[in-house]
């Protein structure tokens, strides 16, 4: 590593003479991301945590990592995605580990999910039940794969699609895995990936990781991850969501069916002359479809407490359990027959074990259901995360954790955010955007619109989208609040422009931009998923068109709840909840039209609650410092004098 005095490392690899402009042509120095380079670096040294607002534009992945590189300390840094993980490994990792010719050694590690499993690929390989002989090639394929793969990583098979279904037969969860039981534990990938993340300097992981690990540790089944003293969360906004998954539970039907599955699987291979597990699989699939059925009366996302005295609920539930029970009694004078018969009766417990909690939560849980086309979860919540977050942190052997995203304040307050993960007592610091989005791009809000909730306001929204997209020739985002809405404007535009359409729900996520980047004059329709994590820099996004607000739906039974407790408490839930979250999630939206200092375009804001009620002032102080204007033919000379051409150049 070049011989750095302490006090000028950062200075001399980011700074506007700094080493990295050497190894990378069009690196340009940003004030912004020196001074978060030297906050980290100097609260690494002092053993302080911080939440670093970092707007986009800054590149705060070097800010961060050129502090960690430079540290004699074990860092773990987690990520909210899986593509910003693969790049902090696969790119940002290896220039800065080159620039300063460390030693370093760096880690990837992921979800069980996403590493083949050996036994299993082996296993149905040989049992041969695929339904077509596409399949059965394709399964052959990944086998002679699985026994070449260094890392496993199913990522790395282009063969298969991350989400095809014959992945379910290749990889493991929680639930199906043997553990140290398994007769290929000796090989297997996750295994191996642990193994490498102990004994590095550096280990990139994502936060569903994170929190899989914090519930092994309560469980008293060890750990994932290594002990480290540094902790960086990048892309932490999502952190409240997630948190609130992991400290709760939940049962799915497609838990009970792959129990069932299994276990008649293990009884043939494991028990081949018993026939005793036929009958009591069979009937608990009967009464998990009923049980769905039942559920199909009511609304298809509430809390449990409304439905649960139903009479069709009751017998239902009733008849489920004394399947379980039934299986429960076979199963258990098996479990010394075989490992997978008594993987079977453990996870038979485990569900039994949640279900008896999902009935009787206690007053600081929501239980709650969901129902999709083909299943339904049951899911205990926790009302507030706070406390058990923080106190997982404080029990850890962290001794610096900061919390980055370009979007974790609200009104220019981090009082939101910290609340919800107990990091009220955190020093908080914004560093701003390198953009000048004065000059780079125009807010329009138009104030013609009527109201969201009034019956005209599709139709003229309708219109709108379509004179925008013929002002900017295409390559636009119209991002939405609801599928309803969605689908309904994919029909109008339909009839009445020529543009090539890409609507969410027609492909996955990834095939669906990459379409959308390689196409002429494109226009992409989505909703929450494309309101983040979506990077389409230069000309290919010219305008980004939001429908109304990203308030979230009080029907939510956790966020009905939370509501519910702030109210009690004697706060006022809108302005304290609501309208934070909204914030938030709008500066999300309209964070994915400037990418790059060269970058223009035209913010469409369609709500005119903006206009019309006293927290809009708020909401728009909040967001970048854009050009702003009410009228349409200033955007549409804005939109002449910036898009002449109708190709990308």
């Amino acid at each position: 590593m070049p011989n750095l005095s302490t006090e000028t490392d950062v200075d001399a690899i980011l700074g506007a003479e700094g080493i990295i402009g050497e190894a990378i042509d069009d690196f340009q120095p940003r004030q912004s991301q020196l001074e978060m380079a030297r906050l980290i670096n100097q609260a690494i040294a002092e053993s302080k945590s911080y939440l670093i607002e970092a707007s986009t534009g800054i590149g705060k992945s070097y800010a961060y990592l050129v502090p960690a590189f430079l540290s004699d300390n074990k860092i773990i840094i987690s990520t909210g995605t899986k593509n910003l993980q693969d790049q902090l490994f696969k790119k940002d990792i290896p220039l800065i580990r080159k620039i300063l010719i460390s030693n370093k050694k760096v880690a990837l590690l992921k979800g069980r999910s996403n590493y083949c499993c050996l036994f299993r690929i082996d296993k149905f390989r040989q049992q041969k039940q695929f339904q077509s002989g596409e399949m059965a090639s394709v399964f052959a394929a990944l086998h002679e794969w699985s026994k070449l793969s260094e890392s496993g990583d199913i990522g790395e098979f282009s063969g298969l699609p991350e989400n095809d279904r014959l992945w379910f037969y290749a990889t493991s969860n929680a639930d199906n895995c043997l553990g140290s039981e398994c007769p290929d534990f000796d090989r297997c990938f996750v295994v191996k990936a642990r193994r490498k993340a102990m004994e590095a300097d550096l280990v990139v992981i994502n936060h569903h990781l994170f929190f899989s690990d914090l519930a092994l540790k309560e469980e008293g089944f060890g750990d994932i991850l290594p002990e480290a003293e540094v902790l960086i969360f990048d892309e932490a906004h999502q952190l409240p969501d997630i948190a609130n998954h992991f400290f709760g539970d939940s049962l799915s039907m497609r838990q009970l069916e792959l129990l069932s599955k299994d276990a008649l699987e293990a009884g043939i291979t494991e028990a081949a002359d018993s026939k005793d597990l036929q009958k009591p699989c069979d009937q608990l699939n009967k009464t998990v479809a009923d049980f769905r059925l039942a559920l199909g009366q009511f609304a298809k996302k509430s809390e449990w407490s409304r439905i649960q005295k139903a009479p069709p609920i009751k017998q239902t539930l009733e008849s489920l359990r004394a399947a379980m029970n039934e299986l429960s009694e076979v199963l258990e004078p098996m479990i010394g027959r075989g490992k997978e018969l008594a993987s079977c009766y453990r996870r038979l417990e485990t569900i039994d074990t949640i279900l008896t909690q999902f009935l009787d939560p206690d007053d600081s849980e929501v239980s709650w259901y969901e129902l999709s086309d083909r299943g339904f979860r049951l899911v205990i919540s926790p009302v507030d995360i706070s406390d058990s977050f923080r106190q997982k942190l404080d029990d850890s052997s962290f001794e610096s954790v900061f919390f980055t995203s370009a979007t974790i304040s609200s009104q220019h307050s981090f009082k939101y955010y910290a609340g919800r993960l107990g990091l009220d007592d955190i020093e908080a610091v914004h560093f701003d955007s390198p953009f000048d989005y004065q000059k780079q791009s125009l807010l329009y809000i138009p104030v013609h619109l009527p109201d969201p909730s009034e019956p005209g306001y599709a139709e003229i929204f309708g219109k709108l989208c379509r004179e925008m997209i013929e002002a900017t020739q295409g390559y636009c985002f119209i991002l939405f609040t609801s599928y309803r809405m969605l689908n309904w404007t994919a029909d109008y535009l339909r009839s009445k422009i020529d543009n090539q359409l890409f609507v969410q729900g027609e492909f996955q996520r990834s095939e669906l931009l990459q379409q959308y980047l390689n196409a002429s004059n494109p226009v992409l329709l989505g909703t929450s998923s494309f309101w983040e994590g979506v990077d389409v820099k230069g000309d290919r996004l010219r305008c980004v068109i939001i429908d109304k607000l990203p308030f979230k739906s009080p029907q939510d039974p956790v966020y009905n709840r939370r509501l519910q407790l702030v109210n009690k408490n004697g706060g006022n839930a809108f302005v304290e909840v609501q309208i934070p979250e909204a914030t938030i999630g709008l500066r999300q939206g309209v964070g994915r039209l400037i990418r790059d200092v060269n970058d223009q375009g035209i913010v469409v804001l369609c709500d005119n609650r903006i206009n019309s009620k006293a927290y809009g002032a708020k909401i728009l102080d909040s967001l970048p410092p854009m050009r702003r204007s009410n009228e349409l033919s200033q955007v549409k000379e804005f939109a002449a004098s910036r898009f002449a051409s109708s190709s990308p150049g």
